[in-house]
């Protein structure tokens, strides 16, 4: 039983980290941090390891990086890019030094320390002493051609004084040019990169040069390979490199043993969040070019060479000031506004402080010196202030008596944490409905972002859920393509995806209206047991707690709240008029719990291949299953239809070869609206 269930993980694994591997390699895009990443990755091995059979030449743990993006050309690297073994701890550094001194019989060995940057793999190739061509990692044996690109960075020679040789390195955009090129995107109105790294991907990964050229990238050099045996040691390299006018790290250290290698793994994790480019570990590499030949490679990773990748990031920096927002709920919370830090491969400003009281327990202070921490995709969150480094200035936060939008008196309710502003008409609280209302798990209206349903709101043109279904027939006075940021397609787009999300489940329905403490899995909770719309809304209006309190998992405090949400007239007004009653039809059309799980797809087999642009895959295969269907990674007998998006691979071909029907991402959309 138990080499079933591990046999079952394994493949779950190995589709997460190939989907994860394509986000973070082809689309430049990584749904998950390098660290959880990590997890998974570690996970497969311990798995592989108990059960050897499990291992094949498709496991991500045989792969390196992704296939080649359609869109460039190709080229084949001479000497195949792989990456590097992973060590978390210094066990794992000690195993690393002891298999060089097995394999080499030579007990110490100089090690070459340099930082691990968190950019994009390139490869330049000199002939003749001229740049001719340049690439990407790809999938380690083949590459994008990106040497269009290549030539508009600065610092990259076009030619140097060494004849027919590669250069490999890294392509990152430094901490100041991320925060400038993000600045100058703010003022565009275009969507913001998360981190440096996407920054530098996708900008590197550009079809047009001229918006390579735009941005400001660095190239840092780490090695050299030639047919000759021109240099002896890595550091001959990188001073070689230097000396070509190439960028190359001045954090690089020779250490003599593990000790030496270790005090400067601290010393610049210590350092970390200060570095002008963002790295994620420090790399171990054998010094002598000739024993890093003998001692070879295996399968996917060198012998010769290892990261040692730093824990979850730490940063110190300094609270400018503490303000207070309004959730959509009234709940006010605290936050610090910080001097701009780098850390987890984010630009941090703002944390939040949670609530008064914990603001109060931790002491932290206008002009503080804070430890912060972000693991992942996680809020930021100060941990702690360095009172040994507190300045004489700093001051207590007053919290407000007032709300900071209405200035209406805030109140705190026995037995609660939170002090909330109790005045619905609050215009922060009606503005963060609005954004929760058309959210990813809500209704899911692409084209209202949080800056576009600002724009609206400012303007009077939606104050409530209901406004938002008028937009299109209203345009003809609004003229929304005429204003600044908008325009005549993504008008378009606006109206089709607020037409496309007029058919809406009931969970999801109940989710998007906001109701305090019920969020998705109560919001599901109730739709399974009232079933249907109806029923949701004789509740409602009948105000029948003890059918609420028939749900496993819901108690007084969840009933206080949803009772309290429907007492209010105009939340009743808004909900009768987005679902109906049996007085009038609603704007929108609610799927009932009880029929989406058997209608559409019922005993369909379904397969989803490439990106899609309303949804991710992941819920792509939550909706198929929500409607009756069965989900699979891979192509077989069973298989009802494929569903193929952009890039869509081999399963295509494979499709058509066994004569599986193959629809379109819109017509899969289409199926589930009829």
């Amino acid at each position: 039983m138990s080499y079933l269930i591990k046999k079952e993980r394994h493949k779950e694994l190995s589709n997460l980290l190939n989907l994860h591997s394509k986000q973070y390699y082809i689309f430049d895009d990584p749904g998950i941090s390098d660290a959880e990443y990590d997890n998974l990755y570690k996970e497969l091995l311990k798995i592989e390891e108990e059960f050897p059979e499990l291992k094949s030449e498709t496991s991500p743990s045989q792969k390196i990086g992704a296939s080649v993006s359609r869109k460039f050309k190709k080229i084949t690297h001479s000497v195949p890019m792989i990456s590097l073994d992973n060590a978390y701890n210094e066990d794992d550094i000690s195993a690393f030094f002891d298999r060089v001194r097995k394999l080499s019989n030579i007990e110490n060995v100089d090690m070459v320390l340099e930082p691990k940057m968190d950019g994009l793999s390139a490869s330049l190739i000199y002939k003749d002493g001229v740049l001719v061509s340049a690439s990407t990692r790809g999938d380690g044996v083949i590459g994008e051609d990106v040497t269009a690109n290549i030539l508009t960075i600065d610092g990259i020679p076009k030619k140097i004084g060494i004849q027919d040789v590669e250069i490999r390195g890294e392509v990152v955009m430094l901490k100041s040019d991320f925060q400038a090129l993000n600045k100058q995107r703010e003022e565009a109105a275009e969507k913001l990169f998360a981190n440096p790294r996407n920054a530098a991907a996708g900008s590197l990964r550009q079809l047009d040069h001229r918006v390579t050229a735009s941005r400001k990238l660095t190239f840092f050099a780490y090695s050299i390979i030639s047919s000759k045996n021109i240099f002896k040691t890595q550091m001959e390299v990188l001073e070689a490199l230097r000396s070509y006018g190439l960028v190359v790290s001045d954090k690089i250290a020779l250490c003599k043993n593990q000790s030496e290698a270790f005090e400067f793994y601290k010393k610049i994790e210590r350092q970390r969040a200060e570095l002008e480019y963002d790295i994620d570990g420090i790399v171990y590499k054998v010094n002598d070019l000739l024993l890093q030949k003998q001692l070879g490679a295996s399968t996917k990773f060198p012998r010769h060479s290892i990261a040692y990748k730093f824990p979850a990031e730490k940063a110190q920096t300094t609270v400018l000031n503490i303000i207070t927002q309004v959730g959509r709920t009234g709940n006010i919370t605290p936050v610090a506004e910080l001097k701009p830090v780098t850390v987890g491969g984010v630009v941090v400003s703002r944390a939040t402080l949670h609530n008064k009281d914990e603001l109060d327990k931790r002491d932290i202070r206008i002009g503080d010196r804070v430890v912060l921490q972000r693991a992942g995709d996680v809020i930021p969150q100060i941990l702690y202030p360095i009172l040994e480094e507190r300045p004489a200035h700093a001051v207590p936060f007053v919290f407000p008596m007032t709300c900071p939008c209405c200035e209406a008196a805030l109140v705190k309710e026995e037995n609660e944490v939170a002090i909330k502003c109790i005045n619905l008409g609050c215009e922060a609280q009606l503005v963060e409905r609005l954004i929760h209302f058309v959210s990813k798990l809500a209704f899911n209206i692409d084209g209202l972002g949080e800056q576009n349903i600002r724009f609206l709101y400012e303007r009077g043109i939606i104050k409530s859920p209901v406004d938002i279904f008028s937009l299109e027939e209203r345009n003809g006075e609004l003229h929304l393509e005429d204003s600044e940021g908008w325009g005549t397609v993504s008008v378009k787009k606006l109206f089709k995806s607020i037409n496309s999300a007029k058919t809406v489940p009931l969970d999801r329905f109940i989710y998007s209206l906001g109701i305090p403490q019920i969020g998705r899995a109560v919001s599901k909770a109730i739709a399974n047991f009232l079933k249907t719309y109806g029923n949701f809304l004789e509740c409602v209006k009948n105000n029948s707690e003890e059918d609420l309190y028939s749900i496993q998992g819901i108690g007084s405090s969840i009933v206080n709240d949803f009772r309290s949400f429907f007492t209010n007239e105009n939340n009743k007004k808004i909900l009768i008029k987005l679902g109906g009653d049996e007085n009038s039809k609603g704007i929108v059309d609610i799927v009932n719990a009880e029929s989406a799980e058997r209608e559409i797809f019922s005993g369909q087999t379904i397969v989803f291949t490439g990106s899609f642009k309303n949804f991710s895959r992941e819920e792509a295969r939550a909706l198929a299953e929500k409607f009756g269907g069965r989900t699979s990674s891979s192509i077989s007998s069973k298989t009802s239809f494929v569903v193929a998006g952009e890039n869509a691979g081999q399963k295509i071909d494979q499709a058509r070869k066994m004569s599986i029907n193959i629809i379109s991402e819109d017509d899969f959309i289409k199926k589930i609206e009829n």
